[in-house]
């Protein structure tokens, strides 16, 4: 189990051993006539143009064999078209304006597209990865030296290059809200826009759920039934419900229609709400979970020996501090302090949950990087920094617990410190008392879920078997107490509520908690200390496990390491008693 274990994530064998070497370029030697492209961003195109990615060029030339794609393409718009026109007229017949009906076309078709994007967009992209192991093709891929970086660029560039003809095309379709009036010709072309950013997001979803699967059946299914969860609940939060807190802080937004990002780019002022609500949330509502996206899926096509975290890590130690300072900025810009400390516990509750599921995805960790990492290491004269970012469980996890106890900080001083600069005499102490209980109450209780988690996989060559046991502990945890103090309370009879102590362990103590803030009451004395005890004690917990699991681990690399010696060793006799048994000339 432990040679398992070190391999990769889970407890298959460990690929053989290849050559060091780089592989070698499946493009032709280079004209030495030619000047070579200028580096970075500004030869880009022009490396493109010379050296497209021969995955890409595969999946384009076979999409164009395919008789039925232009069918497809002129069946989609003619229905969306019938569907546009059909409403239209009903619409007009009831004496509506013309620009309320344009309105209500754009509504209607940018929904209708948003969910073909969503749909279509990740059931194409599954059919890359998975097409290629189900057809046996996908040996013959990685025969050709290309890295995972390169397959995953020409399946995405080929999935979303479909994706984009699909938008093209629908494009004289949704230029006729543009026509009746109502919205302007720019509108519609941020609505196209942020039409492609959709597209480009839910290719790479369907690219890395399609990289995990090695079934096509199985990974269009499980794509589909995904999109078709994700899709509505997205298009339910960000659209309806957003449109209802933008209409309030700019009223020329129209309110409850789920397309209004577009129309308040055109319509809302601008000021400092508008660059940060209106520009940077959407761009890193896009490139944060698409930068994700892709690295999973680099990570997934890469082999168990080779190094599948130093990408997911880069990802990690980045996206998280600009997590944590999304979090903190939306109670920058409220103007009370009951909202601003209500903000501020939601921020730092959504960075709790995304470090949880962080640790998750890094329960896959192996001990320690494998002999073929450390090697790579050694020619390449790795740094400490790109070290601490290559395989390794307990470092790994050591990162989370660190950028977790410094994401909660910050959004709490930050979100603090304005509620002290600006905010009343009255309940400005309560507000600053509520979110220093919070902040002091979650992050022991993140540390002890990150130190299980660790724990848990060094025990475990499977990184599937500790998240299913982390998380029915967790919920066990925040949920038995509340059982049992609700037992005790029924059984006690009497108006005290000191029962409700019992539930301390249940990190849904924090409810309490807050309710009890600036309020100390006789019936539940002690009740804020309480908690902060038990969180104090979940902590050392969570530590006490970290502590095990580098243990742990340091035994199981050093078990690999006398077991690779002995090889060695073993190599040597062989070699050596050979040598001499051969006949002396």
């Amino acid at each position: 189990m432990s040679e398992a274990l070190v391999s990769g994530t889970s407890g298959a064998p460990s690929s053989p051993p290849s050559s060091d070497r780089p592989p070698r370029s499946i493009h032709p030697p280079r004209d030495p006539s030619v000047p070579p492209p200028a580096p970075g961003l500004r030869g880009w195109w022009t490396r493109m143009k010379r050296e497209p990615n021969a995955i890409w060029m595969r999946e384009m030339r076979q999409s164009a064999r395919l008789a039925r794609t232009p069918w497809i393409l002129l069946t989609l718009v003619l229905v969306l078209t019938l569907v546009l026109s059909s409403i239209g007229g009903l619409t007009a017949s009831s004496g509506t304006s013309p620009a309320e009906l344009g309105g209500a076309l754009f509504q209607i078709f940018f929904g209708i597209a948003y969910f073909v994007v969503v749909l279509v967009g990740p059931t194409v992209a599954a059919n890359g990865i998975a097409a290629e192991r189900e057809g046996r093709t996908w040996e013959a891929v990685l025969l050709t030296g290309m890295t995972p970086k390169e397959i995953a660029r020409g399946k995405f560039l080929a999935a979303y290059t479909t994706m984009a003809l699909y938008i093209v095309a629908l494009a004289p379709v949704g230029a006729l809200s543009f026509l009746f009036g109502g919205v302007t010709a720019g509108e519609v072309v941020i609505a196209f826009a942020f039409l492609f950013l959709l597209a480009a997001l839910a290719v790479a979803f369907g690219l890395a759920v399609s990289s995990f699967m090695s079934n096509l059946r199985g990974a269009i299914v499980i794509t589909l039934m995904l999109a078709a969860v994700i899709g509505p609940m997205l298009f339910s939060m960000g659209g309806f419900a957003c449109s209802l807190a933008a209409h309030r802080l700019w009223p020329d937004v129209p309110e409850g229609m789920p397309i209004w990002l577009p129309l308040a780019y055109q319509r809302a002022a601008f000021g400092l709400d508008y660059v940060v609500l209106l520009v940077v949330f959407p761009l890193l509502l896009v490139a944060v979970p698409a930068w994700f996206l892709y690295e999973s899926t680099i990570a997934n096509l890469t082999g168990e020996a080779d190094d599948r975290s130093s990408g997911l890590k880069r990802w990690f130690a980045i996206s998280t501090p600009v997590v944590a300072l999304v979090g903190s900025v939306p109670s920058l810009l409220a103007t009370d302090d009951d909202t601003r400390a209500a903000l501020c516990i939601t921020g730092i509750l959504v960075f709790v949950l995304h470090m949880l599921l962080c640790a998750m995805l890094f329960a896959a960790e192996p001990p320690g990087p494998s002999r073929r990492v450390d090697v790579r290491w050694r020619r390449a004269n790795a740094g400490a920094v790109k070290r601490f970012l290559g395989p390794g469980l307990f470092r790994t996890m050591l990162l989370v617990v660190f950028m977790c106890v410094v994401g909660v900080a910050a959004i709490a001083f930050i979100d603090g410190a304005a509620i002290a600069m600006h905010g009343t005499s009255t309940i400005r102490d309560r507000s600053l008392e509520q979110i220093a209980v919070v902040a002091a109450y979650v992050t022991p209780y993140c540390v002890f879920a990150i130190g299980l988690l660790a724990w848990l996989r060094a025990r475990n060559a499977s990184p599937w078997v500790p998240r299913i046991i982390a998380v029915g502990v967790l919920f066990l945890i925040a949920v038995a107490p509340w059982v049992v103090a609700a037992i005790t309370g029924v059984l006690a009879d009497s108006g005290a509520k000191a029962w409700i102590l019992l539930a301390a362990p249940s990190p849904f103590f924090l409810v309490s908690m807050l309710s009890e803030v600036g309020s100390y009451t006789h019936d539940a004395p002690m009740m804020i200390p309480t908690g902060m005890i038990f969180a104090l004690a979940w902590g050392c917990l969570g530590l006490l496990f970290l502590s095990i699991a580098k243990h742990r681990s340091d035994k199981i690399l050093a078990e690999r390491d006398a077991i690779l010696k002995r090889s060695e060793a073993a190599y040597e006799a062989e070699e050596r008693a050979a040598t001499e048994a051969l006949p002396n000339e």
